[in-house]
């Protein structure tokens, strides 16, 4: 019969392995691992002695360094993650952290101690990023019975950071930014502001993917982030253009080409010559997602249907496509609405300045 003891600050179990020998591991500390959770890992290891799996035992405490590689393993291969690379450039930062410390000797004030020291350089959001990431390695390393006790990450809690939505391209910024670009970039900035859709999603389109007899735009589960399948309808702007491309015919597969007329690579190919459009443009604190922020609020603003704004974006709930809805101006609108007749022109539609 096996027993469960403490050794110093360590909670240890005693059982008999497949030779009938008894072996004693330490299960972890006793301010992360309780008396219980020690006993649940006992019988559990009784258990699989008893069907010959004692092999399969992981109850040995790694530290992070060694973890984060089973963890980049898991995403990469197993759930094959699309941002998997963020992820890795997050650990960098967590791995010089935290370094070869053992995951059961992380503590929610170690956490607190990491925001602290990343806030001297980055902004709270990038601080959340990196959270993340920590508190899903700690979720697989508890569902892998390496890691016992309540993920640190959840104690200490992410940053408060403010989602308001703040950065959206006027008409004018639109046509100086359009007017500063190479075609190429032109193509991909009409597609965003007429679509929504997130640069990954608009530089991975296939021709497969765009029925211009329906005109919708399909972007399937392996170009999406929230690998869900979702149809967008095609609006004229973006059909005039989709039809000049395709006429052209220099690429039979993707849609978007770069300068060489040769399909993007990585979604950070972008990067430099977005950035020299807009400073051509003389247009400051823009970000290409913001081409999506601003596709949302001018449907939100022109069209008032949030649902169908919603799907068009590919949101899990209307609490997402909210942020990008401003009361003031929807206040306004609804009691301007009051003053126009019903012979009167309603409003005016969401449209686009083209080059």
């Amino acid at each position: 019969m096996g027993s469960v003891f403490k050794r110093g600050n360590s909670w240890v179990i005693k059982y008999k392995d497949e030779n009938g020998k008894y072996r004693c591991k330490s299960i972890g500390n006793k301010d992360v691992v309780t008396k219980t959770m020690a006993k649940e890992i006992l019988k559990d290891t009784e258990h699989k002695i008893k069907l010959g799996q004692h092999d399969m035992l992981q109850t040995d405490i790694p530290n992070f360094r060694m973890f984060t590689k089973d963890y980049l393993n898991y995403i990469i291969n197993v759930i094959q993650k699309r941002s998997w690379k963020r992820d890795e450039l997050c650990l960098k930062h967590l791995i010089s952290f935290f370094g070869d410390k053992k995951l059961s000797n992380i503590k929610p004030n170690d956490i607190d101690d990491y925001k602290s020291c990343r806030l001297n350089n980055v902004k709270p959001a990038t601080v959340n990023r990196e959270l993340e990431v920590l508190r899903h390695m700690f979720n697989l390393a508890e569902r892998w019975s390496r890691f016992f006790g309540k993920n640190p990450v959840s104690k200490s809690g992410l940053l408060k950071v403010n989602n308001r939505i703040e950065r959206i391209l006027t008409y004018d910024e639109e046509r100086m930014l359009l007017d500063a670009s190479p075609t190429c970039l032109g193509n991909i900035i009409l597609c965003a502001l007429n679509t929504g859709m997130r640069k990954g999603e608009i530089i991975g389109l296939k021709w497969n993917d765009v029925d211009l007899n329906n005109n919708i735009i399909t972007i399937n589960q392996t170009n999406s982030k929230s690998k869900k399948q979702r149809k967008i309808p095609i609006n004229s702007v973006l059909r005039k253009l989709l039809l000049e491309l395709k006429l052209q015919n220099l690429q039979p597969e993707f849609v978007f080409l770069n300068s060489v007329n040769l399909p993007y690579k990585r979604q950070d190919s972008l990067n430099r010559i977005f950035q020299a459009a807009l400073k051509k443009a003389k247009i400051k604190g823009f970000r290409f997602h913001d081409l999506r922020h601003t596709a949302a609020t001018r449907m939100l603003e022109n069209s008032g249907n949030i649902v169908a704004v919603k799907e068009i974006l590919g949101h899990s709930s209307l609490d997402m496509t909210m942020r990008y809805a401003h009361p003031n101006d929807s206040l306004k609108g609804a009691v301007e609405s009051l003053t126009v007749k019903p012979s009167e022109p309603n409003g005016h539609k969401f449209g686009h300045i083209s080059k």
